[in-house]
């Protein structure tokens, strides 16, 4: 199998974290903060370690890290905890799911923040213009693309709302762990353990970097105060209710080593650029790119004259090459890059494991289709 998917998952776990799966359900399956046996003092001084580690990231205290099952569940706190039926909200053309439904089911009033769509620039005067008329209540922006790779403007985007009192969140699911987040003007910024931190399912987050107050739209257990019938008013505890899931947050614990460690933007970068250049080799090939691309691994394209599903489905089935293909799960990335004819894009999406033979392959077989 040529694993080409590390934008839905990386695959395959460096084999720290492998073996932290079979170490932690030995070592950590126990409730922290829960009692004052050895076992559960040890898992919730696992936890906290690995809050640190997190916090080292940005250069923030730990106790601004809570932690979630996934992003998803990270960006429904911070939206439902936020926003109301009626607010305006700005957020990008390349926006996740995870966002976009989270604010129609709210019934939110949804802005895209303009961009040009063959070069990918923000129209700053434009986006100024939108912010003095609108006056939004927040900026929800990725600062990578699961898409196209692109890697947003958001530090500009930012600066700007910041000046209006809006609150700023940047979803980092994509990057985080390789990518240097500029905290500027950024109030709260989503984590997916299971993405480019590279552990396993079950554990991601958010930084609340500002301390913005967020409604509570989970409440329970904590283990401490349990005659008080309000959730605490002190992070992590206050948007931490219920039980962690110690052993994917150990996972987490073990790939933070990894990643810091290796030097996976550096790899990513060379292996990007490899594919790219093959890639134009090949004739009827459209490839998605901004005008400023930054090689971070994902890319996206389609090959005339075939449907995006059909070149994933034999790339799957002929030559065990897995890619993933469609809109991504981003609901206005079909206008934008004006996708109608081919129903989505193919994306390939690369991570620390891939290698240059694996993209020849890949190339290999799409030239057999011409």
């Amino acid at each position: 199998m040529i694993y080409l998917d590390n934008a839905a998952t990386t695959y395959p776990k460096p084999d720290i974290v492998v073996k932290a799966l079979e170490e932690g359900i030995i070592k950590y399956s126990f409730n922290a903060g829960r009692g004052q046996y050895k076992e559960a003092k040890a898992t919730y001084n696992m936890i906290k370690e690995t809050r640190d580690k997190l916090g080292s990231l940005l250069n923030t205290s730990s106790d601004k890290v809570i932690f979630t099952s996934s992003a998803t569940e990270a960006l429904n706190n911070i939206i439902y905890g936020l926003i109301n039926e009626g607010d305006e909200v700005f957020v990008s053309p390349f926006e996740h799911n995870a966002v976009v439904r989270t604010l129609y089911n709210i019934k939110a009033k949804i802005t895209l923040i303009p961009f040009d769509k063959k070069t990918f620039i923000l129209d700053e005067n434009k986006y100024q213009d939108l912010l003095l008329l609108k006056r939004p209540k927040a900026i929800i922006i990725s600062q990578v693309s699961n898409v196209t790779g692109f890697m947003l403007p958001y530090h500009k985007i930012f600066s700007l709302s910041h000046n209006l009192g809006c609150i700023n969140v940047l979803d980092a699911a994509q990057s985080l762990g390789e990518y240097e987040v500029v905290k500027d003007s950024v109030d709260l910024v989503v984590f997916a353990g299971h993405k480019s931190l590279y552990a396993t399912f079950g554990v991601a987050g958010f930084y609340n970097l500002t301390n913005v107050n967020l409604r509570n739209i989970k409440v329970g257990g904590t283990g401490s105060d349990s005659l008080n019938l309000s959730m605490p008013n002190t992070m992590p505890s206050k948007y931490e209710a219920g039980s962690l899931n110690s052993l994917a947050i150990y996972t987490l614990n073990k790939s933070l080593d990894f990643v810091l460690n290796n030097n996976i933007k550096e790899h990513k970068g060379k292996l990007t650029n490899y594919l790219i250049k093959r890639l134009k080799e090949i004739p009827n090939v459209i490839i998605y790119l901004p005008s400023d691309y930054i090689s971070c691994g994902i890319v996206s394209f389609n090959l005339k004259p075939y449907k995006a599903f059909d070149i994933g489905q034999i790339l799957g089935d002929e030559f065990n090459i897995c890619v993933r293909t469609g809109y991504h799960c981003a609901p206005f990335i079909k206008d934008f890059l004006d996708l109608d004819e081919y129903e989505g894009t193919i994306r390939i999406s690369l991570g620390y494991f891939n290698k240059l033979e694996e993209i020849d392959v890949l190339i290999d077989a799409l030239k057999g289709m011409i």
